[in-house]
């Protein structure tokens, strides 16, 4: 049985631990309560992950963030990378350099994640050294975060939040 009160707190606490404007949530739950149910049952595949190693998803969901280009959704998944332990300079390259400095595992990757983003061709040869190296596991749970990557700046532009959805100064 949903509960407002519930979703309401929940929500706000986790604004509150990351500085995330989560107005446009707030809104959803009042203005379509049955709506917001289906959206809260999404969010355990959001945060997802057990096999891969933090860098690994953070990257998946920085990059596509920043192609998403919403710096709100951005900066959250920035302080979410850091709570996790992911190095600092792993998320400034990401953000800040498109990846250039990365370890060559990790470019590799950022290089596939951002032709899945773009929905851009991907190189076999690329193709299978990241599904080689991570196995089948684990690239799930890259497609999952990919994904769920996209949700977040796609319900926030179609509810008109675009203020917060605008390219904000990112702090690492």
């Amino acid at each position: 049985m949903f509960d407002e009160k519930k979703s309401v707190e929940m929500i706000e606490n986790f604004g509150s631990h990351y500085n995330y404007d989560v107005d446009y949530i707030k809104r959803m739950i009042k203005q379509a309560p049955n709506a917001y149910e289906k959206f809260e049952s999404f969010l355990p595949m959001a945060s997802y992950y057990e096999k891969a190693p933090d860098e690994v998803i953070f990257l998946v969901k920085l990059a596509v963030m920043k192609n998403e280009d919403c710096g709100a959704c951005l900066q959250l998944n920035v302080n979410m990378a850091i709570e996790a332990g992911v190095d600092e300079q792993i998320v400034k390259e990401i953000v800040f350099n498109k990846g250039r400095n990365l370890p060559e595992e990790l470019k590799e990757l950022y290089e596939f994640i951002l032709n899945v983003a773009k929905n851009e061709s991907i190189d076999d040869k690329l193709y299978s050294k990241i599904s080689n190296k991570y196995g089948h596991e684990i690239m799930i749970e890259i497609a999952l975060a990919s994904a769920s990557a996209k949700v977040f700046p796609t319900i926030k532009r179609v509810l008109g939040d675009i203020e917060s959805c605008s390219v904000i100064q990112i702090k690492v």
